[in-house]
């Protein structure tokens, strides 16, 4: 089915390719080198290459095409690839369709997103501190609109990705009981803000304690706005699982960028599980230098463990399509058994070319 839907991708840009009736495709991407020295084992020296290829088209008004193909490699001359999005778009008054691969980002707050779960993270990437990207998934979205100010969306998910298959894990079986689905209820410009309630009937991302993926009911609402010049947001989610006990994610923050273009950010973050409370305060604040660089100071204290990471970065612009980044993840406390139990000490760096 996967093969039939990417022909079928291939055979739609082939086509609007040679269509005088249509805006010309455009051909975009972009190639990155990031090397990760980690820093907790022996210095371990990681390295990886990314090509991203994007592909979009029109046809007239009502018709749009897209497709982001993801190649990397580990170690040359292996590599592997996956189709990121492609899917393909029908516009009209009332609703708009969109079917085919897809990511679909839910939710208002920095990084961590509780209403954000149609699609599950990339783990492979060499991210240290939360993973930036997600994986694409089969899906189908409507999005109607009854009044100017009020968006319904429907999502369809035939069968499940995980965000990372283990060994010894058996996915769950391509059939109808397994399917995947969310509904979403938006209210625009509502006193300055925008406000959602959504629902969410799938399975987790990862396996529980008996190497199966539970079924899961996600509740969420989030609101985000503005105060003169400043934009704050909420979100929340209550997640009630099949087995186990149900547990709660809150995240509320702000942000202001000073006429100087001196930007700061700050957020909380409440995890509620049945055995144990996360909450972190996060901050980020970024300032741009000699008009084309920038120095950015990120920060996330666990109040309950005492956990303090930084992770600093500095973006050096080489010329307009090509940019220099230096990150690091410095860490201090026990991270064991919490949400960042992956962090390692370490130093990335990256160099990122745009076409």
């Amino acid at each position: 089915m996967k093969r039939l839907f990417y022909l079928f991708i291939l055979w739609y840009f082939t086509i609007t390719g040679f269509s005088t009736a249509q805006i010309p495709l455009e051909i975009g991407g972009n190639i990155e080198t990031c090397v990760n020295l980690d820093l907790d084992e022996s210095d371990t020296l990681r390295s990886r290459t990314t090509f991203k290829l994007n592909l979009d088209s029109y046809v007239g008004d009502k018709v749009h095409g897209y497709v982001n193909l993801k190649m990397y490699t580990d170690r040359i001359p292996q590599f592997d690839w996956r189709m990121n999005e492609a899917y393909i778009d029908y516009y009209t008054s009332k609703f708009d369709l969109r079917t085919g691969v897809q990511i679909i980002s839910w939710g208002t707050a920095y990084r961590l997103n509780p209403t954000d779960n149609i699609n599950p993270f990339d783990l492979t990437e060499l991210e240290t501190f939360i993973p930036e990207e997600k994986l694409g998934v089969a899906a189908l979205r409507l999005k109607y609109y009854p009044t100017t100010n009020l968006i319904l969306t429907g999502i369809f998910i035939p069968y499940f990705i995980p965000a990372l298959e283990m060994p010894g894990v058996v996915l769950p079986e391509k059939k109808l009981e397994n399917t995947e689905y969310a509904f979403k209820i938006t209210t625009q410009s509502i006193v300055g803000c925008d406000l959602s309630a959504s629902y969410f009937r799938g399975k987790e991302d990862y396996p529980w304690s008996n190497g199966q993926y539970r079924d899961v009911e996600i509740f969420g609402g989030d609101i985000i706005g503005t105060i003169r010049e400043m934009a704050f947001w909420a979100e929340g989610a209550y997640t009630n699982p099949d087995t186990g006990d149900s547990y709660y994610q809150i995240a509320g923050g702000g942000e202001y960028t000073f006429g100087n273009d001196f930007y700061c950010m700050g957020q909380v973050y409440h995890i509620n599980y049945h055995d144990a409370n996360e909450n972190y305060l996060m901050a980020v604040l970024r300032y741009p230098f000699m008009d084309i660089h920038t120095l950015q100071l990120g920060m996330a204290y666990e109040i309950e463990n005492e956990i303090f990471i930084g992770f600093p970065e500095i973006t050096l612009s080489l010329t307009d399509a090509a940019s220099f980044v230096l990150s690091g993840v410095f860490v201090n406390g026990d991270v064991t058994g919490t949400l960042m139990s992956g962090l390692k000490h370490g130093i990335i760096l990256k160099l990122e070319y745009s076409f």
